[in-house]
C-alpha cells in the first residue's frame, strides 16, 4: 500500500505530525513517501497524471495541485488553522481523519465523511531525571496561542511564588519579566529542551487553541502536572483525574476552532492550590498522566494503520 503525506514544514508541530504518522505506517508494512506542498507544478491539478500513490494524507490543509496523484485523499486537519475559504476543496476529500472528538464535530457538522483516529507525540521520558513539583515550567516556543501573557501577569502579581521557566521567541517575548521569572529566547537544543521537561514538575500549558497539543502531551511522556484549558481539545487530554483544567474567561473563533482564554482569576487560585499540594499528590498525577500516555501511543500505532487499510478496502 503506497501513502503519500503532504504538508508544509514549519518546523514544529507539522514536522512532528509528518515524522509520527510516517512511522507508524511503515512500522505497519507501508510504503510511505513524504512530499512537500508545493513539491509538484501547480498545474497538475488540471492535468494531474498517473496516480501514483493509493492514498494522499494532507496534514492541516489541503494542496490541490496533489489531488489527482493518488486514488483516495485524505485529511487529517488542525480545525484552528483550516480557513473558511478553504471548506470548499473538501469536497475532493474522501474522508477527514480527526485527532478529536472535537475536529469530528467540527468537520463532520460540514458534511464531511469523518473518522477519529485520536493521536500520539513523541516520547520525551529521560527516567534518570527526578521531577521537582514546586518547579514551574512553560514552552511558548514561536506560538502566540499559548496564555503567555496571563501566566506572566500572574507571576509579577506573586513574587513569593517560586521560580517559573519559560521559553519563547525572541520575537515574541517581552523586554523585562518578573525577578521570579527565567526567561530563554535563545534558541534550546533538542536534548535541553528535554531535560527542561523532565526536570520541571508542574507545566503550564495555557493554550488557547490546539490541533491536537504536542507540548501537552510531551510534558505528560514526562510525567508532569499538566494545567491547562478546560476547553476542547485540550479536555479531552487533560482530566482531573490526570491533570488540572482551569476554565476559560472567554471565547473566540479561530478559522473554524476556537480560541479558549483561560480564567487568570481560577489559573491564580488553581496554581496556590498546587503551591500546597503535596509531592505525592502531584506524583500521583504525574505518574497518571504518564500511564494515559502509553495507553494512547499504543492505540494510535495500532489503529492508524487499520482505520487507512479499512477505508482504502471500500
Amino acid at each position: 500500500m503506497k501513502i503519500n503525506i503532504i504538508a508544509r514544514t514549519n518546523g514544529v508541530g507539522l514536522d512532528r505530525d509528518v515524522d509520527l504518522i510516517h512511522n507508524a505506517l511503515s512500522a505497519a508494512g507501508m510504503d510511505v513517501t513524504v512530499s512537500h506542498c508545493r513539491g509538484i507544478s501547480p498545474l497538475r491539478r488540471f492535468w494531474p497524471g498517473e496516480k501514483r500513490f493509493d492514498a494522499n494524507i494532507f496534514l492541516e490543509r489541503v494542496f490541490p495541485r496533489w489531488f489527482g496523484s493518488a486514488h483516495t485523499n485524505l485529511l487529517i486537519p488542525n480545525q484552528e488553522r483550516f480557513p473558511e475559504r478553504h471548506t470548499g476543496l473538501l469536497r475532493k476529500i474522501d474522508h477527514v481523519l480527526c485527532k478529536s472528538r472535537h475536529a469530528e464535530e467540527v468537520f463532520g457538522s460540514r458534511g464531511n465523511q469523518c473518522q477519529f483516529i485520536g493521536f500520539t507525540s513523541t516520547d520525551m521520558l529521560d527516567s534518570t531525571v527526578d521531577p521537582d513539583y514546586q518547579s514551574f515550567f512553560h514552552l511558548a516556543g514561536r506560538s502566540t496561542l499559548k496564555g503567555t501573557e496571563t501566566v506572566l501577569d500572574l507571576w509579577k502579581k506573586h513574587p513569593e511564588w517560586p521560580e517559573l521557566t519559560i521559553i519563547q521567541c525572541k520575537e515574541n517575548a517581552v523586554d523585562q519579566v518578573p525577578d521570579n521569572v527565567r526567561l530563554i529566547t535563545d534558541y534550546v537544543p533538542h536534548d535541553e529542551i528535554q531535560q527542561h521537561l523532565n526536570r520541571h514538575g508542574v507545566h503550564l500549558c495555557t493554550s488557547l487553541s490546539e490541533g491536537w497539543g504536542h507540548y501537552i502531551v510531551e510534558a505528560m511522556s514526562c510525567g508532569a502536572v499538566v494545567v491547562t484549558t478546560d476547553g476542547p481539545p485540550m479536555n479531552e487530554i487533560i482530566s482531573p483525574e490526570r491533570g488540572i483544567l482551569v476554565p476559560a474567561a472567554n471565547t473566540e473563533s479561530r478559522h473554524l476552532g476556537i480560541n479558549y482564554h483561560i480564567d487568570p482569576v481560577k489559573l491564580e487560585s488553581m496554581i496556590s492550590d498546587l503551591l500546597l499540594m503535596t509531592a505525592e499528590t502531584k506524583q500521583l498525577l504525574g505518574q497518571k498522566a504518564r500511564n494515559w500516555f502509553i495507553d494512547n501511543d499504543a492505540r494510535f500505532q495500532k489503529e492508524l494503520p487499520q482505520v487507512i487499510t479499512k477505508l482504502l478496502q471500500r
